[in-house]
């Protein structure tokens, strides 16, 4: 795998620690947003949805963290990145997080929060 690829790979693990986080902060992660985030990932980032789908995956069945957790972690990855980081990909960032919020009984203040905290961050990344 070459380098840009790596670098992409892990700003896709990033994409669904976010939207993990999107899900996760309004009453916690339903069966039902989990399985829109899987569609929704294959339908937004097509061969890349892999990577934030197994993230996802594992952060819900195995590491199970608090969501200001998640998300530092997720800007830590993004900003390591940042230089492979373009408009189109955070257009996706921010088209599947706002997909993941509204799946499921629309969207809250919570989801709202997140969503602009994420949009901020993104644009602070250049």
């Amino acid at each position: 795998m070459s380098g840009a690829n790596i670098e992409r790979r892990e700003i896709f693990r990033a994409i669904g620690e976010l939207a993990y986080v999107v899900a996760k902060s309004d009453r916690g992660l339903t069966p039902a947003e989990r399985q829109v985030f899987f569609q929704i990932a294959q339908e937004e980032l097509d061969y890349d949805s892999w990577a934030a789908q197994s993230r996802f995956e594992l952060l819900d069945e195995v590491i199970q963290p608090s969501i200001d957790r998640a998300y530092n972690d997720a800007l830590h990855e993004l900003r390591k990145y940042s230089a492979y980081l373009t408009e189109d990909i955070k257009e996706k960032v921010m088209t599947v997080l706002q997909r993941v919020a509204v799946c499921c009984e629309g969207l809250s203040a919570n989801e709202t929060f997140v969503l602009d905290r994420v949009r901020k961050d993104l644009q602070s990344l250049g």
